[in-house]
Formats: C-alpha cells, sequence, structure tokens
C-alpha cells in the first residue's frame, strides 16, 4: 500500500509527524459594478492610496504594483489600536490584485480583489482567507473584516460608476 501523499491528503504525515488540519476563515463581498474593469480597478487602487495616503515602498509597476507596501492603524476591540502593512503579491491590471496583510492578530492574512467583465459592467469580488490565531485571540480583528470589506468594496463602486459616468 503506497505511503499517505501530504499534497493531497490534509491529515497525512509530513517528516513523520501528523500534520495538524488548518481551519481557514474566509470573507467574500461581491458587487456588480455599472463601469468597465479598468475604471473599477483603477477605483480600487485610488481608494487605498487614498486611506493608506500611499504606499510606503512603490511596487513594480509604480506605485501599486507587486512589492508595492501600504500601511495604516485599525481599533481592535481587543488589541486597541493595530499598525498593519499591506504588502501587494500579485499585480495584474485590471483582473486581480493579491495582498498579504501583516500585524494584525492572525497567523495569516491574504485578501485577493478579482474583477470579472460583464459587457458594459463588471463584477468585483473580493475575498480574505484568514489563519486565526488558537484560543479566539483574533475574534476581535475577525469581527472587523467582513463589516470593512463591505464598506470598502460599497466605496469602490461608488467611485468607480462616478468615475465611469463622468467621462
Amino acid at each position: 500500500m503506497p505511503a499517505p501523499d501530504p499534497a493531497t491528503d490534509g491529515a497525512a504525515e509530513l517528516d513523520g509527524a501528523p500534520r495538524e488540519r488548518k481551519q481557514y476563515t474566509t470573507f467574500v463581498a461581491e458587487r456588480e459594478i455599472a463601469a468597465p474593469r479598468s475604471v473599477a480597478f483603477a477605483a480600487t487602487c485610488d481608494l487605498i492610496a487614498e486611506a493608506t495616503g500611499g504606499p510606503v515602498v512603490a511596487g513594480d509597476p509604480e506605485p501599486h504594483g507587486l512589492g508595492a507596501r501600504f500601511e495604516f492603524s485599525v481599533g481592535d476591540p481587543t488589541y486597541g489600536r493595530l499598525n498593519l502593512s499591506e504588502e501587494v503579491i500579485s499585480f495584474e491590471p485590471p483582473w486581480r490584485r493579491v495582498y498579504e496583510l501583516s500585524g494584525a492578530p492572525v497567523a495569516l492574512y491574504q485578501g485577493t480583489t478579482a474583477f470579472t467583465d460583464r459587457g458594459e459592467t463588471c463584477l468585483m469580488a473580493w475575498s480574505v482567507v484568514v489563519n486565526p490565531l488558537p484560543d479566539g485571540a483574533s475574534e476581535g480583528f475577525l469581527a472587523l473584516v467582513q463589516p470593512f470589506l463591505d464598506n470598502f468594496a460599497d466605496q469602490v463602486r461608488t467611485r468607480a460608476e462616478v468615475n465611469h459616468s463622468t467621462n
């Protein structure tokens, strides 16, 4: 009988030790936007720059591309003020932007904003996968994620639709 493959069996042993199965938490905000995806993608980048004061490290291509880093702070009910850093790990305008967030009380936070053409409109899907800390240490922060995504997605839709209607 062949040995279990850790790549396909999440409970298989890796280096002789059982592998712990991760319990990821996901959040999704989707918005139908009455504008082309290029306009919605640009609105997303503009709003991120406005909310953070712009990148502290420019990406490639400048300013929002691969490696760009944005810093900002948010209030957390458990930890107080959190200083966060968002680094762009994939940048494919006007289709997709992927980033990792550090400084949050989580083991992993990775977000993807994707835009799909729908004729004269587009669909924005913003998804976040989080690996929470054990023993509920991330709960206060996690309670903020969905409302934040929903609010920011609404701002992107409004900005993109206004920009599209005035051009």
